[in-house]
């Protein structure tokens, strides 16, 4: 295994192998690195390129649902608080009317931050593995153009 090449770490899934030194490598899946000794670890095998690509295609589709669920989440919740954590937004708590405590942003708006806060990390990686999609996408293009071209020539040639 080189660097560039695809590999599947079982129960996990598919990604880039970022990083190899001497038997250990960095495997990039999904903006998460795992490391793997190749001598030891028994869970890696190589994938192709294509396996790789259905592999991201799933878990956009998760990260969408994800993304999606987070958001009717706190949508939900700030009607549950009868639309507290949305007027309450960046205010801070006194806790027992002291701020010895320090100031902290209280709890409902919090929650609530939290909620968008992952439906947000969520939407961003589904974009950027929709990138890497489209990448693929492009230079599977070029290739069937490029495949197009040379049997042009062989038959003007011929």
């Amino acid at each position: 295994m080189k660097i560039g090449y695809y590999a599947k770490i079982q129960n996990i899934g598919a990604g880039k192998i970022q990083g190899k030194w001497d038997n250990d490598v960095q495997i990039n899946i999904c903006d998460t690195l795992y490391y793997r000794d190749l001598s030891t670890d028994t869970d890696v095998e190589p994938v192709t390129e294509k396996e790789y690509i259905e592999f991201i295609k799933s878990t956009v589709k998760e990260l969408t649902a994800k993304s999606k669920n987070k958001r009717s989440e706190a949508a939900q919740y700030n009607k549950d608080v009868e639309r507290e954590a949305t007027k309450r937004k960046g205010k801070v708590s006194i806790i027992n009317g002291t701020y010895a405590f320090g100031l902290c942003e209280n709890s409902i708006s919090s929650h609530h931050r939290e909620l968008l806060s992952d439906a947000k990390k969520a939407k961003e990686l589904k974009d950027k593995l929709k990138k890497e999609i489209d990448i693929y996408k492009y230079k599977e293009k070029l290739l069937k153009d490029a495949e197009k071209q040379r049997k042009n020539k062989e038959k003007n040639a011929g």
